[in-house]
């Protein structure tokens, strides 16, 4: 938390260009007043919407209403002083003489209490195209005189390699790499603190997260909405390798896989993610299973279609909205392994979580026909925020016989909470925390991996294989993660569609758990052995 300043000397601005679009109504503002009403924000702030549309306090207070999350017993005072804090500039995002007039705004707002320190934040809640405008203005008519400035850019960084250096250029012509926050609202601190926690500080965890003991790794981020409209125009043009693999799928992967870090800061944790980021191979078209959803014939919801179905969709659009991509690390450490990122839209559920899969043991004495049976840990960011383990232990009964466990690894939760998501993250850069934030020059390998994958299916246009809307992915993508290494497992897939369901089951190794009615059912091993003496 921020330090109370007691003379009360020091301002704060925070400042969302485009507060007008979506992203500022929907994510923004609901982060900024979450901050609010758990009394997160420091002293003094004061927020200001800069954008082309002529925008009052009132009707944006209405416009953002929806989103808000009010509780009527207790929030309609303190929202009431919230929104004295808001103060709407409109101006042109080319013309310089406008970023004057915001920053004269500011200024009288942080000599209203005499406060003589003043910070400055810019949320750039904008499309690309005007985005070196407004960086280039920013900084030159409103950065702070007597505080510090910082800048947060949220995603898309970009389409590809060549687009990210001029975008880069325009970031860091105008704003030093201390300054930049790129933001990945997807990631979940908690999650990832558990991790390291639990790698960095336990001999058994830190010691078999190498080749030598996991055998793959998958990072799933599914959702079963289909594509909305108001998202519709940007994922047609983007899809969605760019809209997760690029950024928040891709640094997640970094963050599990890097060496510990020299020191607990920001600087050495993005020096090691950075490390490893350049040690992941270029993948090849071969590596990559693409698909689109389509109408499943059993739907009564005509907004559950297919994707070329929708009313705000090109009909010949092959845009995926499902993406398989497998990677391959080479150091000493990771080498052999892969790392299979899946994302898709229209799927079986909504789920955001990473399986690191390890090897089986050399011998099975319970059960040798099941000696792929697999030890999972489990990161678990979306429904909830989790950390497990898959393990196999004694059934109940007489017979020395296994089923699926899990052992959970989750902090005691009955103490308070942080604050997560959008507010975490709007909450770090009040501190100056980067440690979630990529720097310029992570971005920059990161297209290094995924632009030439990107410029095979522009120029090509490779048709996309289908898959049910509801269901969980094109069966080729089971496929190709099981030819590199991943095994499923048929307790995790029980519910899913008929067609991936059989393959699954048929292919699984998985011992006997919950879901006995999908798995065959073993024999006791006692049963089995008298079977045997009897033949011989």
């Amino acid at each position: 938390m921020l330090p109370i300043d007691p003379h009360n000397e020091m301002a704060y601005s925070f400042v969302v260009f485009g507060a007008s679009g979506s992203l500022a109504k929907q994510k923004v503002f609901p982060a900024l007043w979450s901050l609010y009403r758990e009394n997160r924000f420091p002293q003094g702030v004061k927020i200001f919407t800069f954008c082309r549309t002529q925008l009052q306090t009132k009707t944006l207070r209405l416009q953002v209403l929806p989103y808000m999350d009010l509780d009527k017993n207790r929030d309609p005072k303190k929202y009431n002083r919230f929104w004295t804090n808001v103060h709407c500039v409109q101006g042109e995002y080319d013309r310089p003489e406008h970023y004057v007039a915001l920053s004269e705004a500011m200024v009288r707002q942080e000599e209203k209490h005499s406060q003589v320190h003043a910070n400055r934040i810019f949320y750039l809640a904008l499309p690309p195209v005007v985005f070196d405008q407004v960086t280039l203005n920013a900084s030159r008519k409103c950065t702070s005189p007597s505080g510090w400035t910082r800048i947060i850019v949220e995603k898309p960084f970009a389409r590809d390699d060549v687009s990210f250096r001029t975008y880069q250029t325009s970031l860091c012509n105008s704003f030093r790499e201390s300054q930049i926050y790129l933001m990945d609202h997807l990631l979940s601190r908690q999650v990832m603190q558990n991790f390291f926690a639990l790698r960095y500080s336990n001999h058994l965890w830190g010691e078999t997260l190498n080749n030598r003991h996991v055998a793959a790794v998958m990072i799933s981020v599914k959702c079963e909405l289909p594509v909305q409209a108001g998202r519709a125009d940007y994922f047609n043009q983007f899809g969605i390798i760019r809209d997760l693999m690029t950024n928040h799928m891709i640094q997640v992967l970094a963050m599990l896989t890097m060496d510990q870090p020299y020191a607990n800061s920001a600087d050495d944790l993005r020096v090691e993610r950075l490390k490893i980021l350049r040690q992941v191979l270029t993948p090849n078209m071969g590596d990559v299973v693409l698909a689109q959803y389509r109408n499943n014939g059993r739907e009564a919801d005509p907004a559950k279609c297919g994707y070329t179905e929708h009313s705000y969709v090109p009909k010949d659009s092959f845009t995926p909205t499902f993406a398989l991509v497998v990677l391959h690390i080479n150091n000493r450490r990771w080498s052999g392994v892969p790392f299979i990122l899946r994302a898709g839209k229209a799927m079986n559920d909504s789920k955001s979580e990473v399986r690191i899969q390890y090897k089986p043991g050399d011998c099975d004495v319970f059960h040798s026909e099941s000696a792929d049976v697999r030890n999972e840990l489990v990161l678990r960011s979306f429904p909830t925020e989790e950390v497990f383990m898959r393990m196999r232990l004694k059934r109940h009964g007489e017979d020395l016989c296994l089923r699926e466990s899990e052992i959970s690894l989750r902090v005691d939760d009955r103490g308070p909470k942080g604050i997560e998501g959008y507010p975490g993250f709007l909450l770090n850069v009040f501190q100056g925390d980067q440690t979630l934030f990529m720097r310029t020059d992570e971005q920059c390998e990161i297209w290094r991996i995924f632009s030439p994958i990107l410029s095979s299916i522009e120029t090509d246009r490779p048709r996309p294989l289908h898959y049910d809307f509801g269901s969980r992915g094109p069966l080729q993508a089971y496929r190709q993660a099981e030819r590199a290494g991943f095994v499923f497992f048929a307790s995790d897939e029980w519910h899913q569609s008929e067609e991936a369901l059989e393959y699954t089951v048929k292919k699984s190794k998985q011992l006997i758990g919950p879901h006995t009615a999908f798995k065959p059912v073993r024999q006791p091993r006692s049963v089995r052995n008298s079977k045997l003496s009897s033949k011989s």
